[in-house]
């Protein structure tokens, strides 16, 4: 058998993307060997952390142990549950915020419900300060340039920085500066990352999608409800488009848990375990037949410029792996050998 270059990417989802390390856990426990992490958001914040130590049992035990602790329990992130209880999405939150007028004192007077300060301080639990390119697995965060509206790929630089630019979710923390661009959250632009990783030199690529889903509207909404529910129909499309492109698409069963609720931690990180037992079989069979051929005769697959996703503008180009030629275009599932 010849070796098969796999890659992974972890969609955002706040509290939901804790789902995210159950399916690492229950890819590494199977043997299935990954080799490339892109992540967006909270998906960038689990990437971060097993590329730092490449050992999905530790960084489980590290995340599930501090979500257990008093530190946590202070931290100033649940200050967003209880002031949005019931909303399922950061736009069902900006949507009351606006309603009960509140938006006066929290989003005209400040950039932010919360300081920069404290989204560093959350993740400086899980991460740290080295550059991304020492860590044990090559790893790509995605954000959204505020300023051009275009995708910005990191992959150097402080593992920390990336992940806040990443996760710097719009209205609930300031815009997080990186190499000169005022990034937020990578899901304003990709929700899921797997067009990062097809620009890759890999063989096969693993999607992580933790969306939520769209709720059962109320008989008689209102106009500003309707505006951000279309938004989040926009996005769910989005995101369908964009895991289309993955070989294996994960999807955790995790119902309507609020976006920034970390206490039913345990139930989410199961729901992940749960479903990448059930694509394990999947994607062993489809590396063995990969694996059957050498790799110079493999033509890996891409996302042709016709479907209409637009390439990655970044700043900071990845010496690492090689980029797809521009011309290439995506094979059939026959040449796949899928």
């Amino acid at each position: 058998m010849f070796p098969v270059r796999v890659g992974l990417a972890l969609g955002g989802g706040a509290a939901r993307g804790l789902a995210h390390l159950g399916v690492v856990e229950t890819l590494c426990a199977a043997g299935i060997p990954v080799q490339v992490v892109a992540g967006t958001s909270m998906g960038a914040l689990v990437g971060a952390m097993f590329a730092q130590k490449a050992d999905a049992t530790s960084m489980l035990a590290d995340a599930t142990r501090f979500l257990r602790s008093p530190e946590f329990r202070q931290a100033r992130i649940h200050r967003l549950q209880r002031e949005t209880a019931g909303e399922k999405s950061v736009l069902d939150a900006v949507s009351r915020y606006i309603s009960r007028g509140r938006v006066l004192a929290s989003t005209v007077t400040r950039p932010s419900v919360l300081d920069a300060e404290d989204l560093y301080e959350l993740l400086g639990f899980f991460v740290d300060d080295r550059d991304i390119r020492s860590l044990h697995v090559p790893f790509f965060a995605v954000a959204a340039d505020l300023r051009t509206g275009e995708e910005v790929i990191l992959d150097r630089g402080p593992v920390i920085d990336a992940v806040a630019a990443s996760s710097a979710v719009p209205g609930a923390f300031p815009p997080i500066v990186v190499g000169g661009r005022e990034c937020v959250d990578g899901g304003v632009v990709n929700m899921v990352p797997v067009s990062v990783l097809r620009d890759m030199d890999l063989d096969y690529v693993i999607a992580s999608n933790v969306s939520h889903e769209l709720p059962v509207p109320a008989d008689a909404m209102k106009a500003l409800a309707t505006h951000f529910r279309t938004h989040e129909i926009t996005k769910r499309t989005l995101t369908r488009l964009q895991v289309r492109f993955a070989d294996a698409v994960i999807t955790p069963q995790i119902g309507q848990i609020h976006w920034a609720d970390f206490t039913k931690s345990d139930e989410v990180i199961e729901a992940g375990r749960l479903a990448a037992r059930g694509a394990i079989d999947t994607i062993h069979r489809d590396l063995k037949r990969l694996g059957r051929r050498p790799r110079f005769w493999r033509k890996p697959r891409r996302i042709p410029p016709e479907h209409g996703i637009v390439p990655p503008m970044s700043p900071l180009p990845s010496p690492a792996i090689e980029a797809a030629p521009a011309d290439a275009t995506e094979p059939s599932t026959e040449e796949l050998d899928l």
